[in-house]
């Protein structure tokens, strides 16, 4: 995860944050429902944003930990 992925993490939690203790509010309210909602979107805003594929990579680069390979050039 570089600096630019980093940062945009930390702006989606900043998001996430406040839906995320509405939801805990309204569980505690006893509004089950509506608090579950908000904190599934809470979740699903930083769970997006950490596995979304990155500007540098792919998927498959996070999960396996290595670049695919470049094709090589033709000679000709």
């Amino acid at each position: 995860m570089n600096l630019l992925d980093t940062i945009g993490l930390f702006g989606t939690v900043a998001l996430a944050a406040p839906i995320g203790l509405l939801g805990a509010e309204f569980l505690a309210g006893g509004r089950t429902a509506l608090g579950a909602g908000f904190l599934a979107v809470a979740v699903g805003l930083v769970a997006g944003m950490y596995f979304r594929p990155s500007l540098s990579g792919t998927v498959a680069d996070k999960l396996l930990g290595r670049v695919p390979a470049e094709p090589e050039e033709d000679t000709d």
